[in-house]
């Protein structure tokens, strides 16, 4: 009688837990789907045989005055960035004070006008962007 007990307890145990997991699978789907903003992650070498990932969010997805940007890797690296326009002309920059694993930066771009724009991120003193990734105003 005991095992059939415990049994039937594991039983509704088990049932019980497949229900918290499907609610919180069905809560981030959710989230996901009315996420409003850019992001992405890229893969950055740091030579012939590692690799770092590289996680991006820059919010809202059209920003009017205010870009919420979030960058974040495993350990500190120096990044630094800036805003082109359509045109290729530079109309933003960022350069943080210190070197972190976690950025958060908020860019005033209120003065900018309506269009597409391009974020150009940057690895220390590198003149040539790591990687490229776009918003519209």
């Amino acid at each position: 009688m005991k095992k059939i007990f415990v049994t039937f307890a594991i039983v509704l145990g088990l049932g019980t837990v497949s229900k918290a997991q499907s609610a919180v699978v069905n809560a981030n789907e959710e989230a996901v789907k009315n996420y409003d903003g850019v992001r992405g992650n890229f893969l950055y070498p740091l030579n012939d045989r590692e690799k770092v990932n590289v996680n991006y969010d820059l919010t809202p997805k059209h920003p009017t005055s205010v870009a919420h940007v979030t960058i974040h890797t495993p350990n500190p690296m120096p990044f630094s960035a800036n805003i082109t326009d359509a045109a290729g002309k530079v109309v933003h920059t960022w350069k943080p004070e210190s070197q972190v694993y976690l950025y958060k930066a908020d860019w005033n771009i209120e003065k900018l006008p309506a269009g597409k724009y391009n974020v150009n991120l940057f690895m220390g003193d590198n003149k040539q962007s790591i990687y490229t990734f776009q918003f519209s105003k």
